[in-house]
Formats: structure tokens, C-alpha cells, sequence
């Protein structure tokens, strides 16, 4: 077997499974679909960026749009996008292009542009700056991208099986674990939503509107204060993502899924009510945040980060007692 077949081998499993999640969002798929249903015609040259397994561009082609265009960087996706381009009778309507967005060559301006190039920072440097360019080149006069927005929000919340019960019906302390882990975000999944209580309202972090950006936001300094009746209740901050198809079309990505939620979880205050605070620091090689309580001076606010884990990891590796053993050399000859 060739590299690049081995490479397209291994790749699959974990490109189907992705999909499988992203076509199994009913409520994603419903809203997208009445977003595009909304604005494509006859008329309309529609243009799908990071189409996947190509399901958006094969809606348009159904709903008769004049010109359709799938554009995929990942090649185990094109053969898939193609087969289901046949299966619904559009494969010579949809033009399938392999390549990087930002590099491909397209005749002409599109009246509509759906794109998911959402990495693992939806709102970060390199999802920005792929809009601007598909934006500029691509989109016509008073065309239409799909999604207009993007919102993060956070929102104080109970999470109600925590790291902090570890370890689970066993007679012994883990708390260095525990103290470890809080240092590291966790994605919940849809399954784990119903573990969360929403102990305030989820306020907006950062708004970026696609279709007028130029710069990415600055995630240095991001901050909310909530008044609470029950802080000490308040183990976790989560994250979520909201995104504006259209202006009648919007999507609470807690409802998604597909999109997970990000949730900062920390050792609960002993105060029953008053503010309190969540501030987020993050750029591209590392981020803090901390949780402090503006109406108590006296309380000393919690400070947590991946590196600060590392640094404690570390020096108690230092100091622990133990014997390290490498793998003997096998002799040359």
C-alpha cells in the first residue's frame, strides 16, 4: 500500500465518526437548512466552504440554485461528497474542488457562501482571517455568509459530578489529581448537558460578526460579574458558543450536537451571596483565568492554568522517590 493510501486508511475512521455526529445534529441541520432554504434561488451561485461530507451544497443544487461550488481540504471527504452528490441525483451540478480555501482559484463572485472552518479556537486568528479572505474574494455585492455571527457567552453553573468526588466508592484522597485537573478546561458532552445548572444568566464574552471583521478579538483581558444569592453553590464557569446563520435564523450551540461546551471548574467559595467574577486570559500558547469575588476583599481569588499544573507536576516529581528504568540497548552486531 502506498503512504498516502495508508495516510487516507487511517484517516477515515475518525473523518466518518466526525461527520457522523455532524449529520446526526438534528437541530443544527434544521436551522442551517432554513437559513440556506431562506436566500438561495435559481439565480443564486452558491459557494460551500469546508463542505464536509457535502450536504449544504447538495441542498442548494436541490433547491436549484444556478451554480454550486464544495470546496474540502480533506481528501477522504471527497469521494464521500461526490457519492452523495449522486445518490440525490445533483452530481453534475455541484463542482468539487480538493484544496485549502485560501489558496484555490474560482472564477466569478457567490451570492451565498456557507462555511464551517471552525477549528478547535472558533474565534481565534486563523477562523477570522479564513472570512476576511473568503469574504474579499469570493462574496459578491450584497452577498450572503453563512454564519453571519459568532458569540462566545459565559454563564456561572453547578456542575453536579465533579473531579472534585474523585475517586468514586473508593476509601482514599486524590486530591492532587483534583488539584491538577482544574487547571485544564473540560469539554462536556451533549450527554453530560444535564449534569449542569445554570446558576446565572449567560452573558456575552465576544461578538464577532463575520461579515464586517477584519481583525481577530483580543483574548487578553476578558471579564463578567454576576450578583448571586447562592456563590457557594457556583462550581464552574461554562462557555458557549452562538452562532447567527441569518438575522431570522440562530442557533444556541448548547442546544447543538455536535458543538461541545467548554466548562472551568474550581473549588467553590464558602459565601452565600454577593459578586462574583470570572476573568479569561488566552492567546495561542497559553491561557489563565481566574475567579474572584469583587464583593469580598478578603477572599483570596482562585488562579488556575494548564502551565501552573505542569510547574506543580514537576517539582513534586522532584522531590518523589523512585527508580527509573530505560529500556536496555540491544547490542550491535
Amino acid at each position: 500500500m502506498k503512504k498516502s493510501d495508508e495516510l487516507f486508511a487511517a484517516r477515515l475512521p475518525g473523518i466518518l465518526r466526525y461527520h457522523q455526529k455532524m449529520l446526526n445534529d438534528g437541530v443544527r441541520n434544521k436551522l442551517l437548512f432554513k437559513a440556506i432554504q431562506s436566500c438561495v434561488s435559481k439565480h443564486t451561485n452558491f459557494l460551500d466552504v469546508g463542505a464536509g461530507t457535502g450536504v449544504w451544497a447538495i441542498l442548494a443544487a436541490k433547491l436549484g440554485a444556478k451554480r454550486v461550488v464544495a470546496i474540502e481540504i480533506e481528501e477522504c471527504l471527497i469521494p464521500i461528497i461526490f457519492r452523495h452528490a449522486q445518490e440525490n441525483g445533483v452530481a453534475d451540478k455541484v463542482e468539487i474542488i480538493h484544496g485549502n480555501s485560501d489558496d484555490v482559484k474560482i472564477r466569478g463572485k457567490f451570492d451565498v457562501i456557507v462555511s464551517e472552518l471552525f477549528g478547535r479556537n472558533a474565534l481565534g486568528k486563523e477562523t477570522v482571517r479564513s472570512f476576511v479572505n473568503l469574504r474579499n474574494r469570493f462574496l459578491a455585492k450584497d452577498g450572503i455568509l453563512i454564519p453571519q455571527k459568532l458569540t462566545m457567552l459565559a454563564a456561572p453553573v453547578k456542575v453536579e459530578s465533579t473531579i472534585q468526588s474523585l475517586p468514586a466508592e473508593l476509601p482514599i484522597n486524590c486530591d492532587f489529581v483534583k488539584s491538577l485537573q482544574l487547571h485544564y478546561a473540560a469539554a462536556v458532552s451533549p450527554a453530560e448537558r444535564p449534569l449542569l445548572k445554570f446558576l446565572g444568566e449567560a452573558k456575552e464574552l465576544v461578538n464577532v460578526d463575520f461579515r464586517t471583521v477584519e481583525t481577530a478579538p483580543s483574548f487578553s483581558d476578558l471579564s463578567l460579574s454576576w450578583h448571586s444569592n447562592n456563590i457557594s453553590e457556583i462550581n464552574a464557569f461554562i462557555l458557549l458558543n452562538n452562532s447567527t446563520f441569518t438575522d431570522e435564523t440562530k442557533m444556541d450551540n448548547f442546544t447543538s450536537q455536535s458543538w461541545a461546551a467548554n466548562v472551568y471548574e474550581f473549588d467553590p467559595f464558602a459565601d452565600s451571596h454577593g459578586q462574583i467574577k470570572f476573568a479569561l486570559k488566552m492567546d495561542e500558547k497559553k491561557s489563565i483565568w481566574t475567579i474572584s469575588l469583587p464583593s469580598n476583599s478578603a477572599e483570596k481569588p482562585k488562579t488556575y492554568s494548564p502551565a501552573f499544573a505542569v510547574t506543580q507536576a514537576k517539582m513534586v516529581q522532584q522531590m518523589t522517590p523512585y527508580r527509573k528504568f530505560n529500556p536496555q540497548q540491544k547490542p550491535k552486531g
